[in-house]
């Protein structure tokens, strides 16, 4: 019986929460010619919404779905690699005559071949020697794209990446590759929700209003706690509703912490989940990372970690540089704060929703509740 809470990887269908409705908006854009940008705070389940829509698409066999996830390119150049091999995955799986055709389309480029050694998937480096050649390869890609007999729909996920690119008009000529496509169609996904939306919502930047708008939200509680109910069942294992509830409002019904919390309580518990195993897996996932919760107070600041605190004391605070919560947690000046909460929120800690500050890591929220309560 295999633990039916994945974490790292979509499984299939059988194994993904709702996102019924973001999935249909999402076909229904692609099959009717239309980008979208895909917005989420990171661990919300946007990489997996994604390939479940893809999924659902290899499944019609009407179209090629290309997935390229760009968070670890630092270059046009590497951006470029990533988008070829991401190509070339999806093809060498197709038919020898696609494949032939995709081998004798790359090998123009004079790369680098290697295998991976444990899928024997082909893996390309075109060795690009400046921008030029670079921009000719992604013309050159999405060209071939252009021309397949099916449609193309491409995932480029943190796509908010290519602003950190040195080459210069980058987004510029990546934009004006794409909007003389008419075989391809992209999903432009990413987690800095300000960039991308700076990049699609600023009238002077190349992207402005190319894509419809998609805001991934939270999953309802009930339709959560209903599939959480399903999954202990199927493996025979029984959860009384209360207590997934109970689970989920402690996590704020925050994806990727749900899934992990849930995989490690199915592990622990019996054919009946008990109270005493959820509070057993609390413990847990508060203690596992006990050795790099407890060195932030070396890595932030002394204002910066006093302030993390602070938030996650208060599950989240509207006005952070209020003489009140200021003085009740000694903060200093509201000018020290807001340059504490941008350095907070350039590592990634802390994020803003509904007009309120929250650090970002719910297990380091419950962690610093259960470390410093006696601060409030």
């Amino acid at each position: 019986m295999h633990n039916p809470f994945y974490v790292s990887s979509y499984f299939s269908p059988n194994y993904f929460c709702d996102r019924e409705k973001e999935t249909s908006t999402l076909k229904d854009s692609l099959e009717n010619g239309r980008n979208t940008v895909l917005l989420s705070l990171r661990r919300m389940g946007k990489t997996g919404l994604i390939k479940h829509l893809f999924y659902k698409l290899k499944e019609e066999k009407n179209s090629y779905t290309v997935y390229v996830d760009i968070m670890s390119t630092h270059s046009a150049q590497e951006f470029t690699d990533t988008l070829a091999n991401a190509v070339m995955e999806v093809f060498s799986s197709t038919t020898k005559r696609m494949f032939d055709n995709m081998m004798s389309f790359f090998k123009k480029f004079s790369p680098v071949m290697t295998f991976d050694s444990i899928t024997g998937v082909p893996q390309i480096s075109l060795k690009l020697a400046d921008e030029q050649q670079t921009e000719n390869s992604i013309t050159a890609i999405l060209e071939y794209l252009e021309k397949q007999n099916k449609p193309v729909y491409i995932a480029i996920d943190e796509f908010q990446q290519i602003v950190n690119y040195e080459h210069k008009g980058f987004e510029a000529f990546l934009r004006s590759n794409i909007q003389h496509l008419n075989n391809v169609r992209f999903i432009f996904s990413g987690s800095q929700q300000q960039i991308l939306l700076n990049m699609f919502g600023k009238y002077s930047r190349p992207f402005y209003q190319s894509g419809d708008y998609l805001k991934l939200e939270r999953i309802e509680k009930e339709i959560y706690a209903g599939f959480i109910v399903e999954k202990f069942k199927e493996t025979k294992k029984d959860i009384l509703r209360e207590d997934i509830l109970e689970v989920l409002e402690w996590l704020d019904v925050y994806t990727f912490y749900v899934q992990n919390f849930f995989n490690k309580l199915w592990f622990i518990s019996g054919k009946t989940v008990k109270k005493k195993d959820i509070d057993k897996t609390k413990e847990y996932v508060l203690n596992e990372h006990e050795f790099i919760y407890s060195n932030m107070s070396n890595i932030l600041s002394a204002v910066q970690y006093k302030l993390i605190v602070a938030i996650a004391l208060n599950g989240g605070i509207e006005k952070p540089t209020s003489k009140e919560f200021i003085n009740k947690f000694g903060l200093g000046t509201p000018s020290t704060v807001s340059s504490a909460i941008k350095s907070l929120e350039d590592k990634e800690l802390v994020f803003k929703e509904n007009g309120k500050v929250r650090v970002y890591d719910i297990f380091f929220e419950k962690w610093i509740e259960e470390k410093h309560r006696h601060l409030l």
